[in-house]
């Protein structure tokens, strides 16, 4: 499990060339929007990709896109997270996970449910998929690329999920690190500990600046909020009135204080970026009708429907500026809704 700090990263792509990247921002359920865009993308094999780093659902939906599952997520996200099995806001109170990712994840071990590893890794080939996690010991942000074997890189996918507070401590992960790697530079590699890590939406919801940090100077985001969006992140504002209605545990509102800053710091990097980057967003071009949970099955199937349509219209704009060659110049950053 390799993780690469945002000094580190900066120093070795100081000669290499630039990439393109793909991010996808967490939002619980709201994600089937990200799904949607995605398996519009799949119908046209569209992936011109060097750096993917997907945050909590996002790192969901980023695997099921290199696995090629076209309607995979769509189908988890509306069968399984609506499961009365995985959210159970009474398990709280008797000590249990109020999000029972266990549960979840184990079912993706089904044939039925399973998701295709060997293809992913196959497709992602020389290319890098970061997973985004936070360590819950010092709080910081970590990149955490899948080895391809299929229960590290599950884990990988519920420790990028697993929020403060609806499932407790996190999950317990030993990062593989050297003298390179991540937030524990100055440590020798048997020093290092195993932590428990927590959804990567704390530390690094928007991860933007990171793929600048690695070379990317054109990077895509797909959001999960409307573009007009500045304050804080939806599942925010869902989890901080579960912690606040509970009167449970001021460690998860810190959380939730250092997610907005972090979120805001982002926004401000997308707002006035570098002059050798390209940003683009992908927003809904209608409100989404989804939530963080407690969706209705016809609000996943109407935002997944909005994804279709926000994927197909990139698509479209692409291969616009493609035809118009020299006659196209493209800004520095737009959103597509």
């Amino acid at each position: 499990m390799k993780s690469l700090n945002s000094a580190t990263a900066n120093s070795v792509n100081k000669t290499a060339q630039p990439k393109v990247a793909l991010i996808a921002e967490g939002g619980g359920q709201r994600g089937i929007f990200t799904a949607g865009v995605l398996d519009a993308w799949l119908e046209q094999e569209y992936d011109p990709f060097d750096l993917f780093i997907g945050t909590s659902a996002g790192s969901q939906n980023l695997t099921s896109y290199l696995a090629r599952q076209k309607g995979y997520a769509k189908r988890l996200i509306r069968g399984l997270s609506r499961n009365k099995r995985f959210f159970q806001l009474g398990r709280g109170l008797v000590g249990k996970h109020i999000v029972d990712l266990d549960w979840y994840f184990d079912k993706t071990t089904e044939v039925k449910r399973a998701i295709d590893f060997k293809t992913a890794k196959t497709s992602l080939g020389a290319r890098e998929l970061l997973i985004t996690a936070t360590n819950a010991r010092d709080r910081k942000a970590y990149y955490l690329s899948p080895t391809g074997e299929s229960g590290q890189w599950r884990d990988l996918l519920k420790a990028s999920s697993a929020l403060p507070f609806l499932y407790k401590q996190g999950v317990k992960l030993t990062p593989w690190l050297n003298a390179k790697a991540a937030n524990e530079i100055h440590l020798a590699e048997e020093q290092i500990q195993s932590d428990f890590y927590l959804d990567g939406g704390l530390a690094a919801p928007l991860p933007v600046r990171e793929a600048y940090n690695r070379g990317a100077r054109k990077i895509v985001v797909i959001r999960t909020v409307d573009a007009n969006f500045q304050a804080q992140s939806a599942w925010v504002q869902k989890l901080r009135s579960f912690a606040i209605a509970s009167g449970y545990c001021p460690k998860t509102l810190d959380y939730l204080i250092q997610h907005e800053k972090a979120y805001l710091d982002e926004l401000e990097f997308i707002a006035n970026p570098p002059s050798d980057v390209e940003i683009i967003q992908i927003f809904a071009d209608e409100k989404l009708h989804s939530k963080l949970l407690g969706s209705s099955n016809n609000d996943l199937r109407f935002d997944h429907k909005l994804g279709l349509d926000a994927g197909r219209s990139y698509l479209a704009m692409q291969n616009l500026q493609i035809n118009s060659n020299n006659h196209y110049s493209a800004p520095t950053q737009y959103s597509y809704n």
